[in-house]
């Protein structure tokens, strides 16, 4: 109940209001007598005081102290018996409490205090009483609508036909999930302005509002409490002021059904995900690679067996195994899902292996699609960052000529980002190892036995044949093994660049022989 309310109730009739008329909004939830001057020490939110004003007469010095201790503390309001002790109210309380917006009430003489709080008590008991009906009905409403099937986007229409205000339910990631009308859109500086104001895990777990200037509209934000460790939320378009009680009320009923119908709804797209998971698992894990099991295992999947794709495996920039979390596991995939669901991309993200595995379907293999795919694993990699709280490196693959040979770019993909996962650059493209780079994966010890057991036998040469044997093997590791190119580049460099290739190759092949 409210002071405007209070002010029409029959029974405390003639009752008016003398200053304060722009407080009548103010919520009443409990009255007080003043029988004493040291009331300024018990004061309480939304309560109303009302007294005799005794203890006020020929004391306006306290009269202001009581009135912005009032205001101070969230009172409802003052209301006094002016003709029973002070017969004459100063003008400097009345503007007093019109500019604190405290509404000064002027109560009926023909009953005592005890009975104007009796009726009041009573009046307040009423309201409570109605309101808690009103959230029971309301609540049973909510409940019906989800366990006969309408689902949530019923709920929220109802809700929004409730409160007279149009609703949006969207995950912790700013995405909408369903909404009360068609059309409802989420402002994209939403985003923007709440990163300046902090980063998504401080998210206040109260109801807190925001105002755009983009569409010079304000949003009212309700947690919406799940099992997993982020939030959902309820978006109101408008502020819901703390006066308005009873819109609070139906919003937390509302979100007490939500709670469960989400979690439910979660439940099954998590089945869905692990199903498919475990299919595309079993496909890259086992050892048969045949069309006939390729088909079958991408006609579960989805996907078109005869469509080439890039394999991308992304892993954490601090460690290969990111998704020791089973809840951060599910927020990743999620999260890609929804990302790739918004720009309408044929990519499909699969948990696998503790990685985050993406196949990017290639719809044109004429288009380069490097610069692409750089671009868009990059802004992925940003809003992971900011989100979920961890930064990640993307493999690339070579493009696999069908889902048959997706094996093969999952472990090339794999390599790419395992080899490069302390690199500044979050995109890594994978690129065959020539025969220095293999040597460079021996370890140390393993190349001084493989040099003195191979080699040794060249110190037994003399000096001259000996560097020249060298030499060529030299090239011939910087031709990646092939002769014919070796030649070729000793006979630029050589005193025998007056002899054919095949000659060149000649001598080359009896080195290496004698080598």
């Amino acid at each position: 109940m409210d002071i405007l309310q209070l002010l029409n109730v029959k029974e405390l009739s003639p009752i008016t209001i003398i200053a304060g008329e722009n407080g009548t909004n103010h919520p009443v939830k409990s009255v007080t007598m003043m029988d004493a001057p040291d009331i300024m020490h018990y004061l309480l939110p939304n309560q109303l005081i009302i007294t005799t004003a005794y203890h006020l007469k020929n004391n306006e010095e306290h009269f202001h102290s009581l009135l912005e201790s009032m205001h101070q503390a969230g009172c409802a309001g003052i209301a006094i018996k002016k003709n029973r002790f002070l017969h004459i109210i100063p003008q400097d309380i009345l503007d007093l409490a019109d500019q604190l917006n405290l509404p000064f009430i002027q109560l009926p003489e023909h009953l005592s205090l005890g009975e104007i709080n009796f009726l009041i008590t009573e009046k307040i008991l009423q309201n409570e009483a109605s309101l808690l009906n009103k959230a029971m009905i309301i609540h049973h409403q909510f409940t019906d609508l989800i366990l006969s099937g309408h689902g949530i986007q019923q709920l929220l229409q109802k809700l929004s036909t409730t409160i007279d205000q149009k609703v949006n339910l969207i995950n912790y990631f700013f995405h909408p999930m369903h909404m009360s009308q068609r059309n409802l859109h989420i402002p994209p500086s939403l985003h923007e302005t709440i990163k300046k104001g902090g980063r998504y895990p401080t998210l206040p777990e109260q109801p807190w509002s925001i105002s755009l200037l983009e569409d010079h509209c304000t949003y009212t934000l309700y947690p919406v409490h799940t099992n997993l460790t982020k939030n959902c939320f309820l978006m109101i378009e408008g502020c819901i002021n703390e006066e308005q009680f009873q819109k609070h009320l139906f919003i937390k009923q509302a979100i007490n059904v939500l709670s469960f119908a989400i979690m439910q709804e979660q439940t099954l797209e998590q089945q869905t995900r692990t199903i498919r998971n475990q299919t595309f698992q079993e496909f890259i894990d086992s050892n048969i690679q045949t069309p006939s099991f390729a088909k079958i295992c991408s006609e579960e999947l989805s996907l078109r067996s005869d469509k080439p794709y890039f394999c991308i495996v992304g892993l954490s920039k601090h460690t290969t195994t990111p998704f020791n979390s089973l809840t951060l596991s599910k927020l990743t995939q999620q999260f890609c899902e929804e990302s790739i669901k918004k720009v309408q991309l044929p990519i499909y993200p699969f948990m696998i292996n503790n990685h985050l595995v993406l196949l990017f379907e290639i719809q044109d293999q004429s288009h380069n699609s490097t610069l692409f795919l750089t671009k868009f694993l990059e802004e992925l990699e940003l809003y992971i960052a900011y989100f979920l709280d961890f930064h990640m490196n993307f493999g690339v693959s070579y493009p696999a000529r069908s889902f048959m040979d997706v094996q093969r770019a999952y472990k090339e993909a794999l390599s790419a980002v395992s080899s490069n996962h302390q690199s500044k650059t979050c995109v890594h493209f994978y690129r065959k190892k020539g025969i220095n780079e293999l040597l460079q994966s021996i370890s140390q010890n393993d190349l001084i036995d493989y040099y003195q057991t191979l080699l040794e036998p060249l110190l037994n040469l003399e000096s001259d044949e000996q560097k020249l044997l060298i030499e060529t093997l030299y090239e011939y590791l910087e031709c990646h093994c092939q002769i014919s190119e070796t030649s070729q580049k000793t006979i630029r460099s050589s005193k025998h660049s007056h002899l054919s290739i095949r000659q060149m190759q000649s001598i080359t092949t009896k080195r290496f022989k004698r080598s």
